[in-house]
């Protein structure tokens, strides 16, 4: 009797370690997995972490090892460059929702400095002309010529960072003075950090705080953002991926400055997440106004939010997106809010065909989703 109790038990066992062998996959998941595993076929990619939201459940990947030889986690920290620049956006949206400003306001009714340059033959920059890289100002400042032309891609952010190190907002404006426009703004499209910056202090004349706390006030604290940092301190470099451009030659991270509303911050899969939730909520007037479109058409298919990029898919859903290059790491965020989905992509690597494959790997992500959604 005994032998036929252990017996029993052993064929139960048996048969759950069955079952349980045989729970598939989810299929969403493994869809993307083979594209992950597709992208790190590139010999210059050897890492890269990803988020999903999908039917209303969140899930995380990562794939590779870092430079410091290990694998990334969901604490790993990257610098998310100019997606940054849709934090800015929508910080703006919170103050037209608030109706501190308006969308076509002249930005100078916001500064103390005179400004003059800001205006071509009297037509004056507005946020519209910020947010959409339409004001004609410089891409970065200081504003040196021939910088980026044909560029050493070993050397040449060590100096940006020269340049740009403890940039304070007096060399800011100081710059901005001897600025002039070669053409009306809103009517040519020139990408700008400067004109993000400009945003950011803008920001703070308009909340009457810094760039950095009405980022937490607003959007870090609200969502509980708390791996999510403006510029890199020294509590959190252990958790910061290092970056290689596609050479493998280690970059360094940004320098400190005074405003970095363009490219500043740092954060983690799991607070990525969160930010991608709170994107995908069109009921938040901020979020309607963040993604609300500001070229009217002029560029056909191709739209653009607050810092955000839109492309009207022919008869498929509206895709939101945003990339983000810093020196050594590389990103993507694509939100599709009709099916409610969004994902995040980053690996530690910079270069001039980067961003290009992982807009590759993310499309073809999107098509497997919706083909199995529609299933």
């Amino acid at each position: 009797m005994i032998r036929i109790y252990y017996l029993l038990i052993i064929l139960t066992n048996l048969s759950i370690a069955s079952c349980q062998a045989q729970i598939p996959e989810n299929p969403l998941v493994s869809k993307v997995h083979v594209q992950l595993d597709s992208l790190l076929i590139n010999p210059e990619i050897e890492t890269v972490t990803f988020g999903l939201i999908a039917n209303g459940e969140i899930s995380k990947i990562h794939k590779g090892l870092l430079l410091n030889g290990k694998s990334p986690t969901d604490e790993t920290l990257y610098e998310i460059a100019s997606i940054t620049k849709t934090f800015t956006g929508t910080l703006l949206a919170q103050a037209i929702v608030e109706r501190k400003v308006k969308i076509d306001d002249d930005v100078r009714k916001y500064l103390t400095d005179s400004l003059p340059g800001l205006q071509y033959d009297g037509h004056p920059i507005t946020f519209r002309n910020l947010v959409t890289h339409q004001s004609g100002l410089p891409n970065m400042l200081p504003n040196v010529d021939g910088l980026f032309d044909n560029p050493d891609w070993d050397k040449l952010p060590y100096e940006i960072n020269r340049l740009q190190k403890d940039f304070s907002k007096e060399q800011f404006f100081q710059a901005l003075v001897s600025i002039k426009l070669d053409t009306m703004p809103g009517h040519k499209f020139s990408y700008s950090n400067v004109g993000a910056n400009l945003l950011g202090y803008l920001l703070e004349a308009i909340f009457e705080k810094s760039y950095e706390e009405i980022l937490k006030e607003k959007i870090l604290i609200p969502l509980g953002m708390n791996n999510t940092f403006l510029g890199i301190s020294d509590e959190v470099k252990n958790n910061l991926a290092i970056g290689q451009n596609s050479y493998k030659s280690e970059m360094p991270f940004r320098v400190i400055k005074e405003m970095s509303a363009e490219g500043g911050i740092i954060s983690n899969v799991d607070d990525m997440m969160k930010y991608l939730k709170f994107h995908l909520d069109h009921g938040s007037d901020v979020i309607s106004m963040s993604h609300q479109e500001m070229w009217d058409g002029k560029y056909g298919d191709f739209e653009a939010g607050l810092f955000w990029q839109i492309f009207k898919n022919g008869g498929k859903p509206v895709k939101i997106f945003q990339n983000g290059g810093a020196f050594g790491t590389s990103s993507w965020i694509t939100l599709i809010p009709e099916q409610g989905m969004g994902l995040f992509i980053v690996t530690n690597v910079s270069g001039p065909t980067i961003h290009q494959k992982l807009n590759e790997t993310v499309d073809k992500i999107l098509d497997e989703l919706a083909n199995e959604v529609n299933r």
